[in-house]
């Protein structure tokens, strides 16, 4: 019984652990999509107003590079169009908190399952082991097909 009762600390450990590291991971997974696309904006944004303001101030360089500028223009478009800017924060917060959740249930009941299964595979096995390898009985066989052999063999 002490056995089992550490098994179950164990495996109550483990999976805390796990459910905890992958929610972590998860979460930043996530935080790193949404920082990315907002740094994408953001760069597109300074790379329009800079050809807003070559518009304004040297409006010959801008004619000459024109198709430039609509790029950054589409780049820009694109990057305000994105999910994870388009997102709004209340929104994020709660995706966040579905993730860590989500995904911390998930390791938590993948650490004991697979603890539970590997735990009865391992305790089958040494049973069988100990069954295999145990001396066999030098007087009289304890099965009644074995005694009935024994009493004819003799």
């Amino acid at each position: 019984m002490k056995t089992q009762s550490k098994l179950r600390g164990l495996t109550f450990f483990l999976a805390t652990s796990a459910s905890v590291a992958c929610a972590c991971v998860c979460v930043l997974v996530v935080a790193e999509k949404y920082h990315s696309a907002r740094l994408k904006l953001d760069t597109q944004d300074r790379e329009y107003q800079g050809w807003e303001a070559f518009r304004t101030t040297n409006p010959a360089y801008f004619e000459a590079n024109e198709e430039t500028a609509g790029v950054c223009a589409r780049n820009l478009s694109e990057a305000r169009d994105n999910f994870w800017v388009k997102l709004p924060k209340t929104q994020l917060i709660g995706l966040f908190a579905a993730v860590g959740l989500g995904s911390a249930t998930a390791a938590y009941l993948t650490v004991w399952a697979v603890v539970w299964l590997a735990g009865t595979g391992l305790c089958r096995f040494a049973h069988w082991l100990a069954h295999c390898f145990a001396p066999k009985p030098k007087g009289r066989p304890r099965s009644a097909v074995a005694q009935t052999a024994w009493r004819t063999s003799g």
